[in-house]
């Protein structure tokens, strides 16, 4: 049945606002707004759908939407604490490979003839000698390389041609630390300077041993020349971690400095310019092994004459003679490498960690155990 205006009866009571309608939707408002603002509400609601349909639900874990990416500002990268052997060994450009360089006997400034003078007689004479000792520089040298498809495919955080050269660099410097090391801890090198302690004269935290009167022989020991030069003494970390608790040397700065011995309040107490600790460590494992880490520096004290400038006439305990212009780094393109080529680098020099005057220095070996 239509009305008058053609609507059949089942479109005029759909039309009708019926007072059951008007509360349902009264109740489902306020279902509504209470799922906006009351949060448990919320969730025991998405609980309640869940269990009555758990096909509906999207359980996508964030790592499904993530592909793995490298950090652009952000890299681990580990260093070496700081090399050392070239505040005691200082370089010294030479333009030749090798060479000579003139010596003068210590005893000329020693000894003397008589100089008294009677009124008819001669003055006497010096007797001085002059020498000679040589040097020869050795080559040392690393190479890296880098392919060019490499370049090209890596992604944000590696900068792969800058580390070509760096990697040279450092690894260099390490061979340098570890010859420069092995040249001040040997004690044939010191002519004669020397003293290996053991037992109870080894420096202890405890209280073994004299390790002022140590260092205060030592320096009194190292010959002197007529440059410039600093009395510089040169130890391990594990050495100074035992002797700046020793109580002989707390004993010196109990009333001034409580606490740990500092490196240069020491040195200024015992006659030292300064006193530098090595604390690099090397791999000492063969290629394939797990790493074997040890320190560079042993567990020797010497007290060394390092010239501040270099100069004639004078005295220090050694150089690191380098060519002059070293180090020299080559940079090449090989297309013959791999689909791409690649790019290599070489990084090297001449040079010689060359003992001057031995007697310019002291050596106390195996100070701490």
């Amino acid at each position: 049945m239509a009305d008058g205006n053609g609507s059949t009866e089942a479109e005029i009571r759909k039309a009708q606002r019926t007072e059951e309608g008007a509360r349902f939707r009264g109740a489902l408002n306020k279902i509504r707004a209470r799922l906006q603002t009351d949060k448990a509400f919320r969730e025991e609601r998405d609980a309640e759908v869940r269990a009555l349909h758990p096909h509906n639900v999207r359980n996508v874990a964030p790592g499904q939407v993530h592909a793995n990416a490298f950090l652009s500002n952000l890299s681990k990268m580990y260093k070496n604490d700081e090399y050392i052997g070239e505040l005691v060994m200082p370089p010294l450009p030479v333009d030749n490979l090798n060479g000579t360089f003139p010596t003068f006997d210590k005893r000329d400034r020693t000894a003397a003839p008589d100089d008294a003078m009677g009124s008819r007689s001669d003055a006497n004479e010096l007797n001085e000698t002059r020498g000679s000792d040589s040097f020869l520089l050795q080559g040392y040298a690393l190479k890296n390389s880098v392919p060019a498809a490499t370049l090209r495919n890596q992604d944000p955080g590696f900068n792969e041609m800058m580390q070509l050269t760096m990697a040279l660099d450092e690894a260099l410097a390490l061979k340098r630390e570890i010859r420069i090391a092995t040249v001040v801890q040997t004690a044939a090198n010191y002519s004669g300077n020397t003293v290996t302690l053991a037992g109870a004269d080894q420096w202890s935290a405890g209280g073994g041993g004299d390790p002022i009167g140590a260092i205060l022989t030592g320096a009194s020991a190292v010959w002197g020349g007529g440059g410039p030069g600093q009395l510089i003494g040169v130890t391990s970390i594990d050495a100074w971690n035992v002797m700046t608790k020793h109580p002989a040397i707390l004993d010196l700065f109990k009333n001034t400095m409580p606490g740990l011995t500092k490196a240069d309040r020491l040195a200024q107490e015992v006659g030292l310019d300064r006193i530098i600790i090595g604390k690099a460590r090397k791999d000492t494992a063969n290629p394939g092994q797990a790493a074997s880490y040890s320190r560079i520096w042993g567990k020797d004290f010497s007290i060394v004459r390092v010239s501040t400038v270099a100069s004639l006439f004078n005295a220090t305990f050694g150089y690191t003679l380098r060519r002059t212009g070293d180090p020299i780094t080559n940079q090449w393109f090989d297309p013959t490498k791999g689909v791409d080529g690649a790019y290599f680098a070489q990084v090297g020099q001449f040079e010689q960690h060359k003992v001057i005057a031995g007697d310019a220095g002291y050596c106390i070996k195996a100070c701490v155990a």
